[in-house]
Formats: C-alpha cells, structure tokens, sequence
C-alpha cells in the first residue's frame, strides 16, 4: 500500500485508531476534479451492481512541479472489516476503472480519512476503503469521462439487509472561480433487480424519488445513500372461478 504520501496524518490519527484499523489512510492530490456523475445501482438479492459515470475537469493549479507520469482516481466502496489486502478487496467487488477502450485495475487502497463530517448509518461489520487508480497521462485529456464498474455486497444495519452507496464529492466552494457545478449533474439512483423492493433508511438532503421501485437523490459528499432490501410482496392469488350451474 501507499504510505509515504500519508504517513503524517496517518501519525496524527494513530492513537485513535484500533489494531485492526491499522491501514493507510488515503485522499490523493489529483489535478482533476470531479464535475459531474452518475451512477446507477442495480440492487438483488445479497448483491448489487454499481456503474458509475464520472466526469473530471483538469485544474492546473492543482498539479504538481514536474507532472507526475500517473494521476490518481479514487472511489469509495464499503468492504467487510477484515479485508486488508487489495487482491482480497478485488475479489469481493470486481473493481474496474473504464477509459475510453482502457480498462484498469485497482492500484491500492486505503481507509477513508477523517474528515469534517463522517458518514452516519454504516452497515454492521464494515468500514469505508477508497480505492485509488493510476492513469497514465497520455490517455488524459483536459476533461475526461471515466466509468467505474463494481459489485457491492450488501451488509446489515439494525436487523436489515442494506444495499448502499457514499459519494466523495470536492468542496465545491473551492472551485468556484474556475469551475462550473449544477446540482443536476451529480445523480445516484437504485433500482431493483429480481424480486426485491427498497426502503430508504438514511436521511438524505435532496431525495428526487422514493419509491420501492426506484430510489434517486442529488449526493452530497460523505452522506451515505442506506436502503433496506427487503422481499418483494407475492402479488395476490386470483380465486379460482366458481362452477357454474349444472346443464339441465
């Protein structure tokens, strides 16, 4: 795993963390934000898919002197406590980063930083890992549109089987003089898959829809996406057809 990059905030934050909580912390500094995305998350049961479309804008103040030969791209997926090695994370969810007719693998991981605000709701038995990528330059262009692909076990919260998603989104205040952001495009929607329903369980700032078909909402960074996944209720049985008289 990386260290070198992270080891004073790693060294601030170690008589917080617990022996099994021992794992790199990571958020690069990548010169390329984040300005856009969508991402649909296929829910069955035990399991979803998650396809996810970003959309990066490159910011030259943010690049480093010379250019490194690789950027960073990092995405968060909640993972079962014990994994702690990245051949054992790609295992469980199939990781992949698509450019264009490029596909990548992980490069690393680590544990999601402390930040301002935590997540609240996180599923029993798991925590946050954000997976890092490493492009070469030559396939990057000053705006670029990857797709990530994913499979996200589902975990559980209070009794409930919960399928879930957590955006990571830049601090849009940061930017606002060199980049334009609508709230329109950033966009997680869940949708069914078999015979399964959803149920919201988290509180979430801007809820487009909410239905047990179909859940969207507008993400707002660390704010957890939980949906319970329950059994899709048995449409009713038709009563069979009572005789009719008998033919005289």
């Amino acid at each position: 795993m990386r260290s070198l990059r992270t080891i004073p905030l790693l060294l601030l934050l170690a008589p917080f963390l617990r022996a099994e909580d021992e794992v790199a912390l990571v958020l690069s500094r990548s010169p390329f934000c984040l300005v856009g995305q969508t991402v649909t998350v296929s829910v069955g049961a035990g399991m979803s898919m998650v396809e996810g479309q970003y959309e990066f804008k490159y910011v030259p103040r943010l690049d480093g002197l010379p250019p490194s030969e690789t950027v960073s791209f990092e995405f968060a997926v909640l993972v079962p406590k014990e994994i702690d090695r990245l051949d054992a994370l790609t295992e469980i969810t199939q990781f992949k980063l698509h450019a264009g007719s490029a596909t990548f693998d992980p490069a690393d991981f680590g544990l999601l930083p402390v930040g301002p605000t935590m997540p609240a709701l996180i599923p029993e038995g798991t925590r946050i890992m954000v997976v890092t990528f490493q492009l070469p330059r030559p396939v990057l262009q000053k705006q670029v549109a990857l797709r990530v692909t994913y499979f996200q076990p589902h975990y559980r919260l209070a009794g409930q089987e919960v399928a879930a998603y957590l955006p990571l989104l830049p601090d849009f205040e940061a930017f606002k003089n060199e980049l334009l952001f609508s709230r329109d495009d950033f966009a997680v929607g869940f949708e069914p898959v078999g015979a399964v329903r959803l149920r919201r369980l988290s509180v979430n700032a801007a809820v487009m829809m909410d239905t047990p078909q179909a859940v969207k909402v507008h993400p707002v960074d660390r704010e957890i996406i939980a949906l319970a996944v329950e059994p899709a209720a048995a449409a009713p049985k038709t009563p069979p057809a009572k005789p009719g008289p008998a033919p005289r």
